[in-house]
C-alpha cells in the first residue's frame, strides 16, 4: 500500500473543515472509498443543510486528478508512495 494525500479545494474544504487527508491505498479505487467512507457523510449533511441535495458518492460531483492529471485521462489505476489527489467540487457558471 502507498501513502497517498488528498487535497481538497474551494467548496470542499469549506464544507470539511480540512484541506487534505492522508490515505494508505493500492489504486485510485480503494482512495476514492476511503475518502467517501471518511467524508461522504459531513459532506452531504452541509451540502443538505445549504438546501443541496448530492446523489451518490464525493467521486460523481467532483473533478479529481492525481498529480494533475484527470482520472478519465489516465492509463493506470495503481497509486504509488506520495501521489496526491487534487478533487475540487464541480464548476458551476456562466
Amino acid at each position: 500500500m502507498a501513502v497517498v494525500t488528498a487535497r481538497f479545494y474551494s467548496l470542499w474544504r469549506s464544507h470539511l473543515g480540512t484541506d487534505s487527508a492522508t490515505l494508505q491505498a493500492d489504486d485510485i479505487d480503494d482512495a476514492l472509498t476511503q475518502l467517501e467512507e471518511r467524508f461522504g457523510p459531513l459532506l452531504r449533511e452541509k451540502l443538505e443543510a445549504g438546501g443541496i441535495q448530492l446523489d451518490g458518492n464525493i467521486k460523481d460531483h467532483s473533478l479529481i486528478l492525481l498529480n494533475g492529471i484527470a482520472l478519465r485521462n489516465l492509463k493506470s489505476t495503481r497509486v504509488k508512495e506520495g501521489d496526491v489527489l487534487h478533487i475540487f467540487p464541480p464548476a458551476i457558471g456562466g
